[in-house]
Order: C-alpha cells, then structure tokens, then sequence
C-alpha cells in the first residue's frame, strides 16, 4: 500500500526535560485500521497519541499522514486534514447547549453541511439528541463522554486518535461506544486507541502494540490472538517487573 494510504510515525520522541516519555516510537498504520495500544501507566501511550495530534510539542522524529509531513503543523492544521484527538479527561462547555457543543466541533465542515452532520450524529446517541436543547453540564459523566467523541465525529475525521476514552463508564455506556466504532468508524477511520480493557481492546483491534517505558515494546496482528483471555495473558507477561521477567 503506497504511503499516502498510510500514517507513518518514525521516531518519535517526546520529553520533558530531561525525562523522556516517549523513546523513539514508529509505527505504520494502514488507512482504516484500528490499532489498540495497551501499556500500564506512565508507559507513554497518552503522550504519544497528544504528539501524535499536535497537543503537544516533540523533539524528534515525524508524522506522515497520507502522503503529508505534519509533523510541524500546529493542532488545529492537523484538524483540518482530518486528525481528532478524543480523550476520559476532555471537557464540555457546560453552559452551552448540547446543540451547541456539536455544532462547534463541526466548524470545518462546510455550512451546508452541518444540519446533516448533527443529525448523524445523535442518531448514534439517542440520548443526546433528547437533550439537545439543554445545557451540557446536566448531563451525566457517561452522556458527555457520549458527547465528546459526537463532538469529534461530527467533523467527520479520518484519523481519530482515542485516549481511554471508556475509562469509568457503565458496561452499559462502554457497549454502546464499541457498537458504534464496530458498526460507524472501522475500517472507515484510521484509529489509534489507548485502552486499559483486554476484552474492549480485542473487540475493535485489527491490531495490537504495547507500550513500556515510553518504547513501543511488541506489535501483533488480532488474527495472533486467540482471544481476549490470551490478549490479557498476552498484556500481564509484559506488565511483570522486569525481575519479573528474568532481566533483573
């Protein structure tokens, strides 16, 4: 596949001061695959998916995306060629409407175009579109993470980088978030998706990468994994100390 059908990251490095969070991090996406990236905290994966995006700045390395060097854009040049970043710690105006919280993230979108794009929208989140008129911030935890990820979607991204976006919603409110990447964004979307659940990240994945140490330790196909209790197995033979492992 040629590379404007892909993202391409090579050697990306992230730090802060002299505290390196992510260690020279390259990974090829396809157009429309999803990619969960599993690693225990402090591992580097929320790092890597905000220099990913723009949000915050790198030292090294560069991110391709569809032939384009984005890797000195600013966050919102990226937005407009289609990258979102959507994460458990994004915000709502709690004082604008739902209505109004949509229509700001589809400010890209054409005028014409964004009645439609709304609509869209809350037809996969029922609720939302029964609050529409209401102000964000009388919604409950699960219904503004709903709201986050509609936010993002509105715009229509082609690139959508998800930052534990499932992290303390109901079985419920998870399920009804995995239908619509299963059903709406797979195999539509590029997605790099964060995830701390063996059985949420083996559900959406076309593939797997674990994170260790800020270092991009092992890849996998799903197809190499029998399921999600080997994906679990898989995740707690990395997650041991290392003396753990025979290195200490």
């Amino acid at each position: 596949m040629a590379a404007a059908d892909r993202l391409e990251i090579g050697s990306l490095r992230i730090a802060f001061g002299r505290l390196v969070a992510v260690r020279d991090v390259s990974l090829s996406v396809r157009e429309g695959e999803t990619v969960a990236i599993f690693g225990p905290n402090g591992s580097g994966k929320t790092t890597f998916l905000k220099g990913v995006a723009g949000l915050i700045p790198v030292q090294g390395g560069t991110v391709v995306y569809r032939g384009e060097d984005l890797s000195r854009l600013p966050a919102h040049e990226r937005a407009a060629r289609g990258v979102r970043y959507v994460s458990d710690r994004s915000r709502v105006a709690v004082r604008m409407t739902v209505r109004e919280n949509l229509d700001a993230g589809a400010w890209l979108l054409p005028a014409g175009r964004r009645k439609a794009a709304r609509e869209r929208v809350l037809s996969l989140f029922p609720v939302l579109g029964e609050k529409a008129g209401e102000p964000a911030g009388v919604l409950s935890g699960g219904e503004r993470q709903m709201l986050i990820l509609a936010r993002a979607l509105i715009g229509e991204p082609s690139l959508l980088l998800m930052d534990e976006p499932l992290l303390g919603l109901s079985r419920e409110v998870r399920d009804r978030f995995v239908s619509v990447i299963e059903a709406q964004l797979k195999g539509r979307v590029t997605i790099l998706m964060a995830e701390h659940d063996a059985e949420t990240g083996f559900r959406v994945m076309d593939r797997l990468a674990i994170f260790r140490r800020g270092a991009l330790v092992h890849e996998r196909a799903r197809a190499d994994v029998r399921d999600a209790s080997a994906l679990l197995a898989l995740l707690h033979e990395h997650f041991r100390p290392e003396k753990e492992r025979g290195n200490g």
